[in-house]
């Protein structure tokens, strides 16, 4: 009887223990951030367009669905008309919104060459899918550019 008691009290303690101490959830974030350059108009508005709705009902989808784990993505479009310029500006502007960027995708190689020296000092990933600089298909800058065109290619300079 007094074991039965005393595991009785120990529950009770580290349940009660347990909602008083903070939780990881509450540490983490309600919404991830994913900014999107978008090219509606412009010479590549016949496929960025296109791409650009895709991308946000697709965020809209993994939002009823419940989010990334539990997280729900936050969307907010650019236009930067294809134009290199711009994009770097909406870069700029968009970085450090509502909590951060979570990856810049450009859609663009003006505006990828131009975020490359960038986006290392920033620390905020950058997609490009398609294109992108040879010398990031090498492991030690993966951690900045996800390259799939020249890894995908298999290409000389490509050495992981």
């Amino acid at each position: 009887m007094k074991v039965r008691q005393l595991m009785l009290a120990v529950t009770a303690v580290t349940l009660a223990a347990s909602s008083l101490a903070p939780s990881s959830a509450f540490a983490q974030a309600k919404e991830q951030f994913f900014p999107v350059l978008t090219g509606r108009t412009g010479p590549v508005a016949p496929n960025a367009a296109p791409w650009a709705n895709g991308h946000n009902d697709y965020m809209k989808l993994v939002n009823v669905r419940g989010g990334i784990n539990g997280v729900k993505t936050l969307v907010e479009e650019c236009e930067t008309a294809y134009a290199t310029d711009r994009g770097v500006e909406c870069y700029e502007r968009l970085k450090g919104k509502h909590g951060g960027a979570t990856v810049f995708q450009p859609l663009s190689t003006g505006i990828t060459f131009a975020l490359t020296e960038k986006i290392p000092t920033d620390k905020i990933p950058m997609i490009t899918s398609g294109y992108g600089r040879k010398r990031f298909g090498r492991r030690r800058h993966f951690q900045v550019e996800l390259p799939a065109y020249w890894a995908l290619l298999g290409c000389r300079g490509y050495r992981p």
